[in-house]
C-alpha cells in the first residue's frame, strides 16, 4: 500500500498520485497552490519502487517544506519587497480595499481583507512594472511580441508561445529587479529560439550577462515567492 502523506522531520505533506500511460519514469512535484506533493506513476510500477523513490526524494521534499515555512507574508506588521522597494504592510481600518502608496512605501490593508484583494493590487503593480521591461528587451532583440499577459500560476515564471504571446507570473514583482529582468530576457529569447539550446542561452546571455546568477537565485528562492 502506497503512503498518502510524506513524513519528514518537521511535519507531513499530503501525497497524491496521478497515473499516466505516457510517463516513462516516476516523477514528483510540489503543488504550491494545494500545498500537496503530486507523484506521476508510469504503467506497471510497484509499491516497493514508489517507496524507494520517495526515500531518495526526501532531501528535496525537506527543501520544499522549508520554503513553505518561509513564504512571503503579506500581513499587517510585515514588510514586503516589491521590485526591490520595501513596503510596510499596515492595518488601515478606514479602507475597504488594499491600497499601495508608492510615496510613503506603505501597503494599506483593511480589517477584512481577502487574499484575492491583495493579489489584485500586486498584479496591477506587476503589469505597470514588468510589461515595459519585457517590451524593452523584445525591442533590443529586434523582435515583436503580439501580446503580454500577467498570470497567477504556481509552477512557471513565464512562457512564450509560437504565436509570439508571452506570459509572466505576477509574483516576479516579489523578486529582485535583476531576477525579474532575467525572466523577461529568458522569455523574449524564445521569440528567436523556441527551445533551450546553446543558441538560446547565448541570446539570453547577450541581453543578461549575469543570467546564471539570477537563475540560481530563482531556483533557491522561487518556492518562497510562489507560496505568497
Amino acid at each position: 500500500m502506497m503512503p498518502v502523506v510524506f513524513t519528514i522531520k518537521k511535519g507531513q505533506i499530503p501525497l497524491t498520485y496521478k497515473k499516466s500511460s505516457r510517463a516513462k519514469r516516476l516523477t514528483l512535484r510540489f503543488s504550491q497552490k494545494e500545498k500537496v506533493l503530486v507523484m506521476t506513476l508510469p504503467p506497471r510500477i510497484t509499491s516497493a519502487q514508489v517507496k524507494a523513490f520517495l526515500s531518495r526524494c526526501e532531501p528535496w521534499v525537506e527543501r520544499q517544506f522549508a520554503a513553505i515555512s518561509e513564504s512571503v507574508s503579506i500581513q499587517p506588521g510585515e514588510n514586503i519587497s516589491l521590485y526591490g522597494t520595501v513596503f510596510q504592510c499596515t492595518l488601515d481600518p478606514l479602507r475597504r480595499k488594499p491600497a499601495l502608496c508608492k510615496v510613503s512605501k506603505i501597503l494599506h490593508l483593511p480589517v477584512k481583507c481577502t487574499q484575492e484583494d491583495v493579489y489584485t493590487v500586486l498584479k496591477k503593480l506587476a503589469v505597470e512594472t514588468l510589461s515595459p521591461i519585457l517590451e524593452k528587451v523584445v525591442q533590443t532583440l529586434g523582435q515583436r511580441v503580439e501580446k503580454v499577459t500577467l498570470r497567477d500560476t504556481k509552477t512557471r515564471w513565464g512562457s512564450c508561445s509560437g504565436r509570439k504571446t508571452i506570459s509572466l507570473n505576477w509574483r516576479l514583482i516579489l523578486a529582485p529587479p535583476e531576477v525579474a529582468y532575467y525572466v523577461c530576457a529568458h522569455e523574449a529569447a524564445h521569440l528567436i529560439h523556441m527551445n533551450h539550446s546553446k543558441a538560446f542561452w547565448k541570446v539570453v546571455e547577450d541581453v543578461c550577462p549575469t543570467y546564471k546568477v539570477h537563475r540560481q537565485w530563482l531556483k533557491q528562492n522561487g518556492p518562497r515567492l510562489m507560496g505568497a
